[in-house]
């Protein structure tokens, strides 16, 4: 990957087109497009919300919404597109998660294989990871990457990047578990610290269908994941997922996706922003 040679270099491009918006909080316009958050939260068992899953929000030069997995579909087989267009997503992810009502919860972003692989192999990138979350007052522990879309990656130098990050105590999921390459071979080669069951096994439970998220659920627990059920749209479902014995619960029915200042209820930022936090040497 030449492209990563000069990650430091590459980061800090990204940082200096930080801009902030009065509508969609901090945003990063790259190629001409325009990257911004939204965040959907995770809650518990008892119902209080553990985290967020920050999801991306796209748009073009004359405003109109990019659909993100569209998008990430058309770069998903040109590594360096990829990488910066995730590493463009979390940064703004993680900046907007801080200035958020919910800056002590768990925060999960998507990312691709591709991120790993890099990670594995560039203590730069690490340490400027590690640097960057506690110039915006976030702990590595707060951070929960989701993996997506395995097809044709490296498995060992993910699994190397996986590890790196561990050691600073940032977790993983394997996201949308029972879909595509999300499978139990993959997620006991990865045991990721959350399994993240996909909405097609969930919506089986609508129709008293329960083995197929009674298996999720005891493969987690087999590799000491705590499990997620996604895509809750119904009470009744959610119903039966707790019955089922799901550790976090998140989809439509508990809370759609919104912006920070809807889920801070527009409350004022908790601290005034100043770019040079992030851009300053370490």
């Amino acid at each position: 990957m030449d492209f990563m040679k000069n990650y430091a270099r590459l980061h800090q491009d990204i940082i200096e087109l930080i801009k902030k918006d009065e509508e969609y909080g901090f945003c990063i316009t790259y190629h001409g497009l325009t990257f911004t958050s939204v965040f959907q939260p995770i809650f518990n068992r008892e119902q209080n919300i553990y985290g967020v899953e920050a999801l991306a929000r796209i748009f073009d030069a004359n405003g109109t919404a990019v659909n993100p997995h569209d998008y990430f579909e058309s770069i998903s087989h040109d590594d360096e597109k990829s990488a910066i267009a995730t590493l463009t997503c979390a940064i703004i992810h993680m900046l907007n998660f801080s200035y958020s009502c919910y800056y002590d919860k768990k925060l999960f972003i998507n990312v691709t294989p591709v991120i790993f692989e890099i990670l594995s192999n560039n203590d730069i990138a690490v340490n400027t990871l590690i640097n960057g979350l506690q110039k915006i007052g976030l702990s590595p522990t707060q951070l929960v990457y989701e993996i997506i879309e395995f097809e044709g990656r490296n498995l060992e130098s993910v699994l190397n990047g996986i590890q790196k990050l561990a050691d600073f105590g940032i977790e993983v999921a394997i996201d949308d578990y029972g879909s595509a390459y999300s499978t139990e071979t993959r997620v006991r080669s990865v045991r990721p610290d959350y399994l993240k069951i996909d909405k097609s096994i969930v919506d089986l439970l609508a129709a008293f269908k329960y083995s197929k998220f009674h298996h999720a659920v005891s493969l987690g627990r087999a590799i000491k994941a705590k499990s997620i059920a996604e895509g809750i749209e119904t009470k009744a479902v959610f119903e039966r997922c707790m019955e089922s014995g799901a550790d976090y619960f998140q989809g439509y029915y508990l809370a759609k996706p919104q912006r920070l200042e809807s889920l801070a209820r527009r409350q004022p930022l908790k601290k005034p922003f100043n770019v040079s936090r992030i851009t300053e040497s370490s």
